[in-house]
C-alpha cells in the first residue's frame, strides 16, 4: 500500500510541475508603441541570450507599420521559440520606406514563463494535496 501511496504522491507532483508548464507557457510577448510614424514601412524583432547579442532576426518578413505620421500604433510580438524560464534580450529595428533601417539602442529583458521555481511550487503543492488526502482517506 506504501509504494502505491509514494507513487501517487510522485504522479501528482509532475503532474503539477506539467500544470505550471501548461498555464503559464514558454513564450514572450513583446510589445512596443511609436508616438508617430514618419516614413515607416514596418519593423524588425531581434533576439538575443545576453545584452550585448549576437541578436538573432525573429521575423524574415517585416511587422507592417500601422500608424501615420501623427499618431503612431502599438504593436505586439509573440515569440514561441524560447526556453521556459530562460532571461532574452529584445531589439526592435525600424525599416524605412526607403529601404533604411533604424536600429533602437534599447534592449528589453524578459524572462520566458514562469520559471522553474514557480513549477516546482506547483509540484510541492499538488504532492502536498496528494499526502493530505491519502493520509486523512486512510483514518
Amino acid at each position: 500500500m506504501k509504494g502505491i501511496s509514494y507513487l501517487a504522491i510522485m504522479l501528482s507532483f509532475a503532474l503539477g510541475i506539467l500544470s505550471a508548464w501548461l498555464i503559464w507557457p514558454p513564450r514572450v510577448v513583446v510589445t512596443w508603441e511609436t508616438a508617430s510614424e514618419v516614413d515607416t514601412a514596418g519593423f524588425y524583432l531581434y533576439r538575443a541570450d545576453s545584452p550585448s547579442g549576437p541578436f538573432i532576426l525573429l521575423n524574415a518578413t517585416p511587422i507592417p507599420a500601422q500608424g501615420d505620421p501623427l499618431t503612431g500604433s502599438s504593436y505586439r510580438f509573440e515569440d514561441r521559440g524560447v526556453k521556459w524560464g530562460q532571461t532574452y534580450y529584445y531589439r526592435l529595428e525600424e525599416l524605412e520606406r526607403s529601404g533604411g533601417r533604424n536600429q533602437y539602442p534599447e534592449v528589453a529583458k524578459v524572462r520566458a514563463g514562469a520559471g522553474w521555481g514557480l513549477a516546482l511550487a506547483c509540484g510541492v503543492l499538488a504532492a502536498s494535496l496528494a499526502w493530505f488526502r491519502m493520509t486523512f482517506k486512510a483514518r
